[in-house]
């Protein structure tokens, strides 16, 4: 193994740090082990995707022509017998789609990027909030006056230099 930080090669794949730079493997171990079985993952999760798709076009298909070519002809049982038939076989198609996807983790995982999504939102909301308080702390405050007698010489300095007296 080389290592991605200097590019020495390690005396042992076993190692734990590079000899040269003391850059940790744990990280990419942990990579290298996962990525296969993050492979079938997400082939799963195409696959689901991709059966889920070609169920919703089939069931299209099959509604559209069973209302044009079997509800004229519904004396003829054999008509409504085919058309149950790729009916039911197309929700197969469909259940297979959804199989994949729940082995797969995707609707684990869709609640985990929905809950990052609100996290990041909430970062957001923080931060802007945090910029709001930053910009009135730069404002100056009008502090309350003491006393009654404070506030009764302020107004009438206003109101003399109005005057202009």
């Amino acid at each position: 193994m080389f290592c991605p930080q200097c590019g020495h090669q390690q005396v042992s794949d076993d190692t734990s740090f590079c000899s040269r730079c003391g850059v940790s493997f744990g990280l990419v171990t942990n990579l290298v082990s996962n990525s296969s079985t993050q492979l079938q993952r997400e082939k799963r999760e195409l696959t689901g995707v991709a059966l889920m798709m070609a169920t919703a076009l089939l069931l299209l298909n099959f509604l559209l022509v069973f209302g044009v070519v079997t509800l004229p002809h519904l004396a003829n049982p054999v008509f409504l017998w085919i058309w149950l038939f790729f009916m039911v076989s197309s929700l197969a198609v469909g259940g297979l789609g959804l199989v994949n996807l729940i082995r797969g983790d995707f609707f684990k995982r869709l609640k985990q990027r929905e809950a990052r999504f609100a996290l990041m939102k909430a970062e957001q909301d923080r931060k802007k909030l945090s910029a709001a308080s930053n910009e009135s702390e730069t404002t100056p405050l009008l502090s309350a006056p003491v006393s009654v007698t404070e506030t009764t010489t302020r107004e009438l300095d206003h109101q003399r230099r109005r005057r202009g007296i």
